[in-house]
Order: C-alpha cells, then sequence, then structure tokens
C-alpha cells in the first residue's frame, strides 16, 4: 500500500498473467486558478524540494510542484526568476496529500 502522499496514489494497479502493475500515470493535481504564483529565488535554483518545503513544510511533496508545471526533469529544476504555479496547501489537503 502507497502512502497518500505518493506521486503513484492516483495510479491505476492491475493483475496481468498473476503479475501486478501499474497502470498509466493519471495526474493526482492539475493546474488551478487557484494556485499561487511564486517566482523562484537563486537560494532554490534547481531545487523542487526546497520549494515544496517552503511552501508545504515537507519536502516530498515536490512532484506536485513539478506536474502542475510540466517540469519533465525535476533534477533539472527551475532556475532562478521562473514564475510556476504552487497549488495551495488548502487544495492538497482536500486531496488527501497533505495533513494539516
Amino acid at each position: 500500500e502507497l502512502p497518500p502522499y505518493s506521486m503513484f496514489t492516483g495510479t491505476p494497479v492491475y493483475e496481468v498473467n498473476g503479475e501486478v502493475v501499474f497502470g498509466l500515470l493519471r495526474d493526482t493535481v492539475v493546474p488551478d486558478a487557484s494556485d499561487d504564483i511564486y517566482v523562484v529565488p537563486t537560494a532554490a535554483e534547481g531545487r523542487l524540494d526546497l520549494i515544496s518545503n517552503y511552501h508545504y513544510g515537507v519536502p516530498y511533496l515536490w512532484w506536485v510542484i513539478a506536474r502542475v508545471n510540466e517540469i519533465n526533469d525535476a533534477l533539472v529544476g527551475p532556475v532562478s526568476g521562473t514564475e510556476l504555479r504552487i497549488p495551495t496547501r488548502e487544495r492538497l489537503v482536500s486531496l488527501g496529500l497533505l495533513n494539516v
């Protein structure tokens, strides 16, 4: 069983020929008008984990920011000055991805 904050929580699981496999990844969080806009400072350049920790108090939700901003390579991450969409804490709580 996956923890509720895992990026794979919304992924369907199937049994194929006796083997359990993940299905296609379905986005748990998509861009929304309620998202905050955050300009990446030099200190957080390339560090989605730091940005997640700043906004949510935990580093492991970096993938939410990556998915909403269509960042495919989290190791490269955003450069300073980049505007990112940041889903609100309230929205993540309502989706079960973040505990209050």
